[in-house]
Formats: structure tokens, sequence, C-alpha cells
């Protein structure tokens, strides 16, 4: 009869592990995954950042030196012409 329940007893101490490491294993699987999603969601505004600013390089680099200073004027408070 003791051994019976013993062997009951093991039975839950095993299922309750069994529980706790599925649980344990299931938590860090999702703090991977949104640490992933993070990392992703960083990288894509970095690379669109990037995007920009190429761009605006572009566009800068394709002006005549008067075109320049007339849109950096737009921008000085104190307008010496």
């Amino acid at each position: 009869m003791l051994t019976a329940v013993l062997a009951r007893i093991k039975g839950y101490a095993a299922a309750a592990i069994g529980g706790a490491l599925f649980m344990a294993f299931a938590y860090l699987r999702a703090r991977q995954a949104g640490k992933n999603a993070a990392e992703l969601a960083q990288a894509k505004k970095q690379a669109e950042a990037i995007r920009r600013k190429k761009a605006s390089d572009d566009q800068i680099d394709s002006m005549s030196p008067d075109a320049r200073r007339d849109e950096l004027n737009k921008w000085l408070r104190d307008k010496q012409r």
C-alpha cells in the first residue's frame, strides 16, 4: 500500500516538474520572440532613416551652388542679401 502511494506521488511530482519545465520553455521562447521582433522593428526604422538621408543627400548634391544657397537662406533668421 505504501509503495502504491509513493508511486502515485512520484507520478504527480514528475507531471508537476514536466509542467514547470514546459512553462519555463514557453516563457523563454516568447521572450526571445519579443526581443527578435523589437530588433527587427529597430532595424527597419534605421533602414528607412538611411534611405531618407540618402534621398536628401542626392537631392542636395544635384543642386547648383546658387540653389543650395537659396535653400539655406530660407532657414536663416537674419537674411543678409
